[in-house]
């Protein structure tokens, strides 16, 4: 039977490898002010190379990324920014009101006022970045036993593509390669997305020891 649904919601926290508790923590990372790709709940997320704004978060699943990599489907382990985690969203000061601002996503060119606490026009990006987190994402494609631990990335994403903030990213089933974002855990086992011999199927996903820059 079919999936109830092939619309993407991004990568959502689960359990940890071996299928122990997850805390779900997080950590904080700078967000540049006046970013030029904007950043969304539930996407992958890298440290921007020496090609852009070195050591800011950027969203690793734009096709071209913030420091002119590239991320989305095309992206690899292999010459652009490892990933550090997936995006949890963004505090930063609202430039005209002056008041903080807690958000799911930031959109490009979003310029942060000064935060009088720091000095700093820099936002903050809260990230789940432990390596070893499982995630639950939706796949593109039909998902078949030899697809279970090999690697694959997400489908590109745009701002246009967005849910109040929101990603609807989802797992691209094609050509799995070991330069790629996530390895294939298991079946998520929901009953109403478990068709993995259809489009839509919900997967358990953990980060390419590879890809991840803590690995």
């Amino acid at each position: 039977m079919a999936n109830a649904s092939t619309t993407g919601f991004g990568l959502r926290t689960v359990t940890t490898l071996g299928n122990t508790p997850a805390t779900s923590g997080q950590s904080n990372y700078k967000v540049k002010s006046g970013l030029g790709v904007g950043i969304f709940k539930n996407n992958p997320v890298s440290l921007q190379d020496s090609s852009g704004d070195q050591g800011y978060l950027q969203d690793a699943s734009f096709a071209t990324t913030d420091d002119t990599g590239t991320g989305g489907a095309s992206y690899t382990n292999a010459s652009h920014a490892l990933l550090v985690g997936v995006f949890n969203g963004i505090f930063y000061i609202d430039n005209t009101t002056s008041k903080p601002v807690f958000s799911n996503s930031v959109a490009a060119s979003t310029t942060f006022g000064t935060d009088y606490n720091t000095g700093s026009t820099d936002g903050i990006g809260f990230v789940n970045d432990n390596p070893q987190q499982e995630y639950v994402i939706k796949a593109d494609d039909a998902v078949t036993q030899a697809n279970i631990g090999t690697s694959f990335n997400v489908n590109n994403f745009t701002a246009g593509d967005a849910s109040s903030g929101q990603s609807t990213a989802t797992l691209d089933i094609t050509s799995a390669a070991e330069t790629k974002m996530f390895r294939v855990v298991r079946s998520a086992d929901d009953p109403d997305n478990n068709d993995l011999t259809a489009a839509g199927a919900n997967v358990v996903v953990a980060f390419n020891s590879a890809s991840n820059l803590y690995q």
